[in-house]
């Protein structure tokens, strides 16, 4: 990161629950290779994506949230949860936000709700507003971040058609001592490096019109591959290094690392640069590809179900998105997850 890390300690907020939701239907490299007019095996070769999730046409962002959340409100009186917030950058409407369709249809009605767009580092943000909520009087907030943006792709540069799947994920972050204790979070962005990953029309600044259509801006571009795979490296090991010794530890501290899934390539890199072993880091993209703002709380998520975190390990989430944004967190098991 260009910019300092901004490092917060918690002392009081828990990753109680944690949730995922994927679509049934996969669309596998070599499927998508044939519709874009390339070599299925090279695809494969360069980013280590054999197969991602993709939602049905009659399902959009609210619905992936939803019935990931679900799980996570099942038991819980509606009223005592305080806030929600989603995470997205493929809302179902440019407006209004998807957070209060996703609160009415789980029939929470009363709760704030609020979408944040920090791109991949969308769940560690929202981890780090539930854990100041709570801090300042909240009992319980549902976090969450969702994608459907393979529908979206279909005009988006060729580097990143293959990268991202559908699918979302939730936590629900609360004062009782179970599940995942969060023990700090540090946040960080360098605008300089904004126009690298970019949705160019539909704001302000470039409004919808039939010339932006016409033109593709509404789709995804990466301006340079190479460099954005470089700096996406790069971020991760600069991110844990500042992050960890801000808090007076070291990678031999951590049980699991459980980064952001931008791609395999990607993840095998910072792991050798790192000298992370293999058995401590969490890498789904291969089948799920980059779920954007959901990859890392989906990862998470995988990897409690598969029983790779016990009371006492220490588990540190990375994640860096467009923008540039950073996010990480350091987390310990204080009960099975």
């Amino acid at each position: 990161m260009r910019h300092a890390l901004r490092v917060t300690r918690f002392s009081d907020a828990y990753l109680a629950k944690t949730s995922s939701h994927l679509p049934a239907t996969r669309l596998t490299t070599a499927e998508l290779a044939v519709t874009m007019g390339v070599d299925g095996d090279d695809l494969v070769r360069l980013t280590g994506i054999l197969e991602r999730p993709v939602a049905p046409p009659e399902q959009a962002t609210s619905d992936l949230v939803i019935a990931a959340l679900r799980p996570l409100v099942a038991d819980l009186d509606p009223r005592s949860i305080d806030r929600l917030v989603l995470a997205t950058v493929t809302p179902d409407h440019p407006s209004p936000a998807t957070a209060p369709l996703v609160q009415h249809a789980l029939g929470l009605d009363h709760v704030p709700a609020f979408d944040i767009g920090a791109a991949c580092a969308g769940y560690v943000y929202a981890l780090d507003i539930a854990a100041r909520a709570l801090a300042t009087g909240d009992r319980n907030v549902l976090i969450a971040a969702g994608e459907c943006r393979v529908r979206t792709l279909e005009r988006a540069t060729p580097g990143v058609r293959v990268l991202f799947g559908d699918g979302a994920t939730g936590a629900l972050v609360a004062h009782a001592p179970q599940g995942l204790r969060l023990i700090a979070t540090g946040l960080g962005a360098d605008g300089s490096g904004h126009r690298a990953v970019r949705v160019e029309a539909g704001g302000s600044r470039l409004p919808t019109s039939a010339a932006t259509v016409a033109d593709g801006l509404h789709a995804l571009r990466m301006e340079d591959g190479a460099h954005v795979f470089m700096k996406a490296t790069e971020a991760f090991v600069e991110l844990a290094d500042a992050f960890l010794g801000a808090l007076g530890l070291t990678l031999d501290n951590i049980a699991l690392v459980v980064p952001h899934q931008p791609n395999v390539r990607i993840l095998e890199r910072m792991a050798r640069l790192l000298r992370l072993p293999r058995e401590r880091l969490v890498i789904t993209c291969d089948h799920l590809g980059n779920l954007g703002g959901a990859s890392i709380g989906v990862a998470l998520d995988i990897a409690i179900r598969a029983g790779r975190i016990a009371p006492g390990y220490k588990v540190l989430l990375l994640t860096a998105g467009a923008g540039y944004t950073a996010g990480a967190a350091l987390l310990e098991a204080v009960s099975p997850c």
